[in-house]
């Protein structure tokens, strides 16, 4: 096969594989299209959060996240822009009877710089009660 030949099926390999990463298009790509989220729980009280965003293409989500102590990480759910999250002392997010800690309201990039990857971290420092 030919110099040329080899160059051709090399550059339509590529688009190909383009055009198919583009029409899977459900998740999003590192740092560009939202973050999944860290809790980072400083206080070792909150057992469950609610949170109230907007996933990556900017429509309205909801979810209630048990957590696990320290660090709990939501992977799969990508979030953008303003959110707000409520602290409960239940794994329900207060269905379950659990008491309410308070919420916090955080701005979560929908872009972050590609060396900081796609993990945004949420520190609970306080809760109200």
């Amino acid at each position: 096969m030919g110099m040329g030949k080899k160059f051709a099926v090399a550059t339509a390999t590529g688009v190909m594989t383009v055009a198919g990463l583009a029409a899977t298009g459900g998740t999003a790509f590192a740092g560009t299209d939202g973050q999944q989220i860290v809790i980072d729980d400083q206080t070792r009280r909150v057992e469950s959060i609610k949170i109230q965003g907007n996933d990556q293409h900017g429509a309205p989500a909801t979810a209630c996240l048990v957590t696990s102590g320290y660090e709990t990480r939501m992977p799969g759910w990508w979030w953008r822009d303003y959110m707000h999250f409520s602290k409960w002392t239940d794994k329900t997010c207060g269905k379950s009877g659990g008491s309410w800690l308070g919420s916090q309201d955080e701005m979560v990039p929908a872009w972050m710089a590609p060396d900081r990857g796609d993990w945004y971290y949420i520190g609970i420092f306080k809760n109200d009660n």
